[in-house]
């Protein structure tokens, strides 16, 4: 299996393919150096904002990457216990 940390990639998950209706072997990745000082998550009610949130959380706590979440409804807190 590959160590996506020591690639400085964070690892979320694999593609799917429309047309198909079925996963992809390949990978996503997002590069660690291609991070900002500031992200924001935005969708609507289902649309997998809290499931990224926490991907990107996990894999930066990985990396050892600070970060500071704002979430007034709370779904955050609640996953981080």
């Amino acid at each position: 299996m590959i160590d996506y940390e020591k690639l400085g990639a964070f690892y979320l998950g694999k593609e799917f393919e429309i047309a198909a209706g079925e996963m992809a072997e390949s990978t996503v990745l997002y590069d660690a150096k291609d991070l900002t000082t500031h992200a924001v998550i935005v969708g609507m009610t289902g649309s997998g904002k809290t499931g990224l949130g926490v991907t990107l959380l996990e894999e930066a706590a990985i990396d050892g990457i600070p970060a500071l979440i704002i979430d007034p409804k709370g779904d955050m807190g609640n996953l981080l216990l």
